[in-house]
């Protein structure tokens, strides 16, 4: 099996994890389209540096300096933190912009596929928040609420594993929709957990 097909493999099998969660978190459209992109001219071209032990952007950054590939999904992806970065002035002035909820809520999916697709056979929940504090937090300039919000909702996939994050996310699911809409998540999250 060539680089190319070994790649789409693991593209197949990430959509897959990610569209099953989108669809158990209510997400029915972005679990269809997530990573459409993926297919798209500019971003199989990272293929060639597919090696099967770590990232083919990595392998394309170490080789040339960046990822064009890279560059391509993450401003064509409202689930990457990056696409909602407003820059006037750089670098003195980056303004993250507040993430749609919804697209928090892919990005989870999106990490749990991603685990999922690179460690089939030894995958737990705690893959996702060891790789979010090992390589996300306080690393990414994304908007505190968006931030906040991914943060605990990793910490409860983590806690309750996946089986009951999905039941108890169904259940609360309204009242963190309002209160990251309204900008109190911070403050109401932290009065639930305190009680």
């Amino acid at each position: 099996m060539g680089k190319l097909a070994k790649h789409l493999k693991v593209v197949h099998n990430h959509r897959k994890y990610v569209r099953r969660m989108c669809w158990k978190l209510g997400l029915f459209w972005q679990g269809l389209t997530h990573d459409l992109s993926k297919y798209s001219i500019t971003e199989l071209k990272i293929a060639k540096y597919y090696g099967g032990d770590r990232s083919p952007h990595a392998v394309c950054r170490d080789t040339i300096g960046y990822s064009p590939s890279w560059q391509h999904h993450y401003h064509v992806n409202k689930h990457h933190w990056q696409f909602w970065l407003d820059m006037e002035d750089w670098p003195d002035r980056v303004i993250p912009v507040k993430m749609p909820y919804k697209y928090v809520v892919e990005m989870l999916c999106d990490m749990a596929g991603a685990s999922k697709a690179y460690n089939p056979k030894n995958w737990e929940p705690k893959m996702l928040w060891d790789y979010w504090e090992q390589k996300c937090k306080g690393k990414r300039l994304m908007h505190p609420d968006s931030e906040y919000l991914i943060e605990k909702l990793l910490w409860n996939y983590y806690q309750l594993g996946e089986e009951k994050f999905v039941k108890s996310y169904k259940t609360y699911k309204k009242y963190l929709v309002k209160a990251y809409n309204n900008g109190t998540i911070r403050k109401e999250l932290e009065d639930v957990l305190h009680d």
